[in-house]
């Protein structure tokens, strides 16, 4: 629980925004930005772009680039990054099993707090 602790910065990288949809597309095999981009859905070609730059410098995704015109692009996940794919369909398949508790939850917060603040 230390702020100095490696693992904060490794924990904020791993469950950011767009990280655990990545590992989850390719937990199913390697894809081209392209296809990558269309299967997580609602990311931009430059945050993409950034959060699989990231990702390889953490070792957990492979960039392979095969010459040609137009050169090709596959991304697959290392192991380190597959070892990464159970825990987050763990993390997923909760959210989705919860997912209608948790927003029920916030909208009686939300009306409770609204009425306290008038």
């Amino acid at each position: 629980m230390s702020p100095e602790c490696p693992s904060r910065t490794v924990l904020r990288h791993v469950v950011d925004r767009w990280t655990p949809l990545i590992v989850a597309v390719l937990a199913q095999g390697p894809r081209r930005f392209g296809e990558l981009r269309q299967a997580v859905g609602g990311v931009t070609p430059k945050v993409l772009a950034q959060t699989l730059r990231s990702m390889e410098r953490d070792g957990l995704v492979l960039r392979d680039q095969t010459p040609g015109v137009p050169p090709r692009v596959d991304y697959t996940l290392t192991p380190l990054g597959a070892s990464l794919a159970e825990p987050i369909a763990a993390l997923r398949a909760w959210a989705e099993g919860n997912a209608e508790q948790v927003l029920a939850h916030r909208e009686a917060y939300d009306r409770a707090h609204s009425r306290s603040e008038e």
